[in-house]
């Protein structure tokens, strides 16, 4: 009886010691896989927490600026929206953390779920877990190993912010309840993160998915923020428990529960998930494709449906951003109005005018600029996306049906083109936030030459990718150098000191970002030529050399 009752034990326990078999080894091959990855995203809040600090010590550097910054921009829905209340100016430190303040959990919260999903649906999309689970290793392991593995960032994470706020000023106390913080956003990130890879079927639409559940409980936090009739919108939010921890007001741990409880559920409901559904399957199941497609195919068109996925988050976060710095511009004057804050606007905006442009144009040429840049990125994701479908055998099965690699690295240029000024013009997004906001910008038709004057010179630099692409698929980092150096030595080449003659490689250090200039049609024929010449060349390389 009581061997039969052993064994009968045995037998019950063993579908989840199976299922769990070879955690242990895939965790240490998670953490030798995200050695380089992890570390940047563990850095990240508390290098831009360090940064904010250092900047923010001359601007406010008695208590009597810093009440005036709680009474003005801390005291504006549209800064309560995005950063939560402010309510402790003793210090640098605890205006520093409210400066970063939601904003920096929303980031914490992404960087938290893109880990999870890094090690679970992305290596079960490109093939690798199949590899891995053919071994010894249970059908949950991958699980359990993902949310170690991110849950152990997110302590590094949390730990190092809080460090890094007590370093910047903030109390001991108040310091370790700002490590609680970001822990309660982790946490709750991975345990959300665990459930939706489970759910769909790609990493990329895990990574969007994650991130939109994110942003929306930013939002809806940021709402109930904004409006105490709305005031329960922040118990809804998992990131308003986060924020309920309140470092410098409640002193709350309470809301450590809740975020504990979503990432156990969040373990425990993807573990189940895994161990009843196929591998590399999800539970939406993939819609398969029309017999036809609904236009006819070309090499443009093929081009189109294979990064279009890819620019998209580029193109809508431009969109968006522009529209909140377009509801902002009531709130300018609160946040830079004056000192040293609105003489750095105006010297990163003002151009050769300087001190004299007005602080609301200074901004909106700053933001042109930077989105101009953001453009040159996103074409530059263009060129890259053909060296990764020559590594994943795409380009192969492609080049078979007659398209020539020319006509290939063509359509790639032509769809970087309309995609980055595509992005250039979502800067009209400035204009429908001011619109809805009741603030003021300037007339159409300055602001969309002031856009489209940056477009030239954004394909002069994004065309040194594709000509590195065309002489190496492995030189393509030499486009994403191009892409830093513009952003050095144009947007920011002024504020940083750079000699001019140093300033004059960037292509936008010719055009900058000026609303209501007049348009330089001879630089923009000049720096399209040579992005023509470039491409031409990395058109000829490319018919010339072996793919991949």
């Amino acid at each position: 009886m009581t061997s039969t009752g052993s064994i009968g034990e045995e037998g019950r326990s063993s579908p989840w010691r199976d299922a769990l078999a070879g955690t242990s080894d895939l965790i240490r091959l998670a953490l030798r896989t995200e050695r380089m990855a992890t570390p940047v995203g563990v850095l990240v809040v508390p290098v831009l927490l360090a940064a904010t600090a250092a900047s923010l010590a001359p601007l406010y550097p008695d208590r009597s600026s810093r009440e005036a910054l709680a009474t003005g921009a801390g005291a504006n829905p549209v800064f309560r929206i995005l950063l939560g209340s402010l309510r402790d100016t003793s210090g640098i430190g605890p205006i520093a953390v409210w400066r970063i303040g939601m904003f920096a959990l929303l980031i914490a919260a992404v960087i938290a779920a893109a880990t999870v999903t890094r090690n679970l649906r992305g290596p079960e999309s490109s093939g690798r877990l199949e590899l891995v689970r053919a071994g010894a290793v249970g059908s949950a392991a991958p699980v359990v190993a993902a949310a170690v593995v991110a849950g152990l960032a997110a302590i590094a994470g949390a730990v190092l912010t809080g460090v890094t706020s007590a370093v910047v000023g903030v109390s001991a106390g108040s310091a370790a309840l700002v490590t609680v913080q970001f822990l309660c956003a982790g946490l709750m990130a991975v345990g959300v993160a665990l459930v939706v890879d489970q759910v769909v079927t790609t990493s990329r639409t895990s990574i969007a998915v994650s991130s939109s559940l994110m942003l929306t409980a930013y939002l809806l936090r940021g709402i109930g923020d904004a409006d105490d009739t709305w005031r329960w919108l922040v118990w809804v939010s998992p990131l308003g428990w986060a924020e309920h921890v309140d470092p410098f007001g409640a002193r709350s741990v309470a809301p450590v529960l809740p975020c504990l409880l979503v990432f156990g559920a969040g373990v425990w409901t993807s573990a189940t998930i895994a161990r009843r559904r196929d591998l590399g399957a999800g539970l939406i199941a993939s819609k398969p494709g029309r017999p036809t497609a609904w236009w006819p195919v070309s090499i443009f068109t093929v081009t189109v449906r294979t990064t279009g996925a890819a620019l998209t988050p580029w193109l809508s976060g431009a969109f968006g951003y522009c529209v909140l710095v377009g509801l902002l511009t009531n709130s300018i004057g609160d946040l830079v109005g004056s000192g040293g804050t609105g003489d750095l606007v105006r010297k990163l905006g003002g151009g050769a005018a300087g001190a004299h442009v007005d602080l609301v144009t200074a901004v909106l040429n700053t933001v042109i600029a930077f989105v101009a840049v953001a453009a040159t990125a996103a074409a530059v994701t263009v060129s890259a996306s053909l060296r990764d479908a020559d590594r994943a055998g795409h380009a192969e099965v492609l080049l078979s049906t007659g398209v020539s690699p020319r006509r290939r690295l063509v359509a790639a240029v032509v769809m970087a083109a309309a995609a980055a000024l595509t992005m250039l013009l979502s800067a009209a997004g400035m204009m429908l936030g001011a619109a809805l906001s009741g603030g003021h910008t300037a007339g159409a038709a300055a602001m969309f030459g002031a856009v489209v004057a940056q477009w030239p010179p954004t394909m002069a630099v994004a065309a040194v990718a594709f000509a590195a692409y065309g002489l190496d698929a492995a030189w393509i980092r030499v486009g994403w150098l191009a892409v830093v150096a513009d952003l050095l030595l144009g947007p920011l080449g002024e504020l940083l000191a750079a000699p001019r003659w140093l300033r004059d490689i960037s292509p936008h250090a010719h055009v900058p970002a000026q609303i209501g200039a007049a348009f330089p049609t001879h630089l923009s024929l000049v720096f399209l030529l040579a992005a023509v010449i470039v491409v031409a060349l990395g058109s000829w390389a490319v018919g010339r050399r072996d793919l991949g």
